[in-house]
């Protein structure tokens, strides 16, 4: 308690541009951890979607059937925008010559749009995690001319003086570092993530594109 008193009582007497310095750390520290919360909460869904998407692929082969089941739901997003778009190009084509080409052109469209979608917040975290520290440090450069600043007025200068302003100026350093740190280790996770997913979009585009491929080869021998 007496060092969150020591805390407050420090940014209190600090000066205005370390105080803003601190302000604008503490916002981007919150800011952080909202996109931190939501970006977890998103990808845990998009884990879930995946799973129960390949399950419903995998023991229903019927893809008309998957296909009419997915076109039901009113917002289509990862894996099965991926297959609703695709083999809604496949059954317009269907009775034509089939491009699969342009069922390629639509799967990578698909997965980039994804991908995009994954990505967001992500730059604010990245800007977060490299800007962060150098704001605190600037923060600390401030405190400590200032500090040393008021030293030559003073004709005796002993530690007690100059603690306090050095322990003004480290604040916003170490408030830096706490903003930058989570934001850099979730920036790290979140990239991860987002490359595994987009692995998995590419190798179900690729399974994808192979059972069509043999749908079109048993219609043509039947």
């Amino acid at each position: 308690m007496a060092f969150e008193l020591n805390l407050l009582s420090l940014f209190l007497e600090a000066s205005l541009v370390v105080k803003l310095v601190l302000i604008i750390l503490l916002i981007i520290s919150f800011v952080s951890w909202w996109f931190i919360i939501e970006k977890y909460i998103t990808f845990k869904r998009v884990e879930k979607d995946i799973f129960e998407f390949n399950k419903l692929f995998w023991d229903k082969i019927d893809l008309n059937e998957i296909f009419s089941k997915v076109s039901k739901k009113e917002k289509l997003v990862g894996v099965e925008q991926i297959f609703f778009a695709a083999y809604k190009e496949f059954k317009d084509t269907k009775h034509k010559i089939v491009n699969f080409e342009s069922i390629k052109k639509i799967l990578e469209i698909s997965i980039s749009r994804n991908e995009e979608i994954l990505s967001k917040r992500l730059s604010f975290l990245s800007t977060a995690a490299s800007v962060s520290p150098y704001i605190g440090l600037f923060g600390t450069v401030w405190g400590i001319m200032n500090a040393f600043g008021g030293l030559s007025q003073l004709t005796q200068v002993s530690i007690t003086v100059v603690a306090p302003g050095i322990s003004e100026a480290l604040i916003a350093t170490a408030l830096g570092l706490f903003a930058a740190i989570p934001a850099l280790i979730s920036y790290n996770w979140n990239l991860n993530k987002i490359n595994t997913f987009i692995n998995e979009y590419s190798n179900f585009s690729e399974e994808l594109i192979i059972i069509l491929t043999k749908e079109i080869d048993e219609n043509e021998k039947s």
